[in-house]
C-alpha cells in the first residue's frame, strides 16, 4: 500500500518532554507552598528486599523529588520481613 501525499509527523523527545514536566511540577509545588507555608509535599517510597534494579528506580525517584523541590523518605525493609 502506498500514498502519494506528504505526511508529516511530530519527533517527541522523552528527555525534553520530561524536563518540562518537572519544570511545571517544580512550579506548581513552589507555588504551593507559597500559598501553604506549613506544607511539605513529600515522597515515601517502602521497599522490601534489595534488587539493583529497584535500587536504580529508587535512586532516580528520589533525585526527581530533589529536582521538584520536595523531601523523599526511604524505608528499606528486609525480603524476609513479613505482615505480622
Amino acid at each position: 500500500m502506498s500514498s502519494s501525499g506528504d505526511s508529516s509527523g511530530k519527533l517527541l523527545s522523552g528527555t525534553d518532554l520530561a524536563k518540562e514536566i518537572r519544570e511545571s511540577l517544580r512550579r506548581d509545588v513552589a507555588e504551593l507552598q507559597e500559598k501553604l507555608p506549613g506544607l511539605k509535599p513529600g515522597l515515601a517510597i517502602v521497599q522490601v528486599g534489595g534488587r539493583e534494579d529497584s535500587n536504580v528506580y529508587i535512586r532516580m525517584k528520589i533525585k526527581a523529588a530533589s529536582d521538584i523541590g520536595i523531601e523523599a523518605h526511604h524505608l528499606k525493609l528486609p525480603r524476609t520481613i513479613t505482615e505480622a
